[in-house]
């Protein structure tokens, strides 16, 4: 089934909780209706404007949005037993993508249970290759049900050609842009024990005397992110605003002689090597190292546990106020570290 709906209010639609206005909201509920969901959106305004949207936890509306937004309610999975303690999850889009790491983790199947509480839906994680703890979304994806809208047909989009990347995949390459439209997504989960405890919190349940499940891996997760997340039904927030910045050899060094300069110890910067020799820094350290952590400009406002986080601090944010923010960080980390941050979260 299709719903249209004229000049709706996208306050309830994107986790920031922002103010913003879309011509057109057009939602379907089930795979076959996609062709039809896409035709109607490009004959819904006169520009033929129209956007894919899945649960609006990685966007930002700047101001109103003139054409039609197009989003996939397809919900239900369903399990498939491949043999030797692996299990194929096939999801739709729309399905909530925590509700079904609580499942799969109840379930006693490893694997995206570090990614569990992150906001959105399976569809927007499978585009955006969401990660948290160590893990990405992408990891445990085997294949991608699609509608290929240049080509009108349904593909099947194997993991080898996803070409997933740190927070990008191949549905956010230039030249993808409105190619495609993710309908369902496959993941292969595993019953054999596989825990993934590197993040330090994690490695207390080595520690334990329990036995070590993946709804106890899930639970710490949560613990974790609730102590310092604020929950987006409180407080509008995107979750992690910025990426990590990654560093080359040269850039690195470069760096370290920045934090010398600036009295830091180059030994009390948190970084990860990665296999490349490339240096991973988190943003959120920059950030707090600037002093925004807490600060608030505005409606909006740096979250005061995670200064990764800038959240709609009164409920009243525009999408100004929230860029307002993140150009104040942007130019400050550059100014003190040399070091750009780039947005994680969808500018609209």
């Amino acid at each position: 089934m299709i719903t249209v709906l004229e000049n709706i209010d996208l306050r309830p639609y994107n986790t920031m909780r922002v103010g913003a206005k879309a011509a057109m909201w057009i939602e379907f509920d089930s795979l076959e209706d996609a062709p039809a969901a896409i035709e109607t959106a490009k004959m819904a305004t006169p520009s033929g404007k129209y956007m894919i949207m899945g649960g609006g936890s990685n966007i930002l509306f700047c101001n109103d949005y003139s054409g039609a937004i197009v989003h996939p309610a397809v919900i239900g999975w369903e399990a498939k037993a491949l043999g030797n303690g692996k299990m194929e999850i096939t999801a739709g889009a729309g399905v909530e993508f925590d509700n079904l790491i609580a499942s799969t983790c109840r379930s006693g199947l490893w694997g995206l249970e570090n990614l569990s509480l992150i906001p959105g839906s399976v569809g927007g994680a499978a585009v955006q290759n969401a990660g948290a703890y160590g893990v990405e979304t992408g990891d445990y994806i085997s294949e991608i049900r699609a509608w290929d809208i240049e080509a009108e047909k349904f593909v099947v989009i194997k993991k080898e050609s996803l070409d997933y990347g740190y927070r990008t995949s191949l549905f956010k390459k230039a030249e993808n842009a409105g190619k495609y439209i993710v309908l369902e997504v496959s993941f292969i989960l595993s019953a054999e024990s596989c825990p993934k405890l590197d993040y330090g919190p994690l490695k207390d349940l080595e520690s334990d005397s329990v036995k070590i499940t993946p709804d106890l891996v899930r639970q710490k997760i949560v613990d974790i992110r609730n102590s310092k997340l604020p929950k987006v039904s409180d407080t509008g927030s995107a979750g992690s605003f910025f990426k990590n910045p990654v560093l080359e050899k040269g850039s690195w060094a470069e760096f370290i002689s920045v934090m010398t300069a600036n009295g830091i110890e180059p030994d009390s910067v948190p970084h990860f090597v990665l296999p490349d020799g490339s240096v991973k820094i988190p943003a959120a350290w920059l950030i707090d190292k600037c002093g925004w952590k807490g600060k608030t400009l505005g409606n909006a406002a740096v979250w005061s546990h995670q200064p990764l986080i800038i959240v709609n601090a009164t409920g009243k944010a525009s999408g100004s106020d929230i860029v307002a923010l993140e150009k104040a960080i942007v130019e400050d980390v550059r100014s003190r570290f040399g070091i750009t941050l780039v947005p994680e979260v969808v500018h609209v």
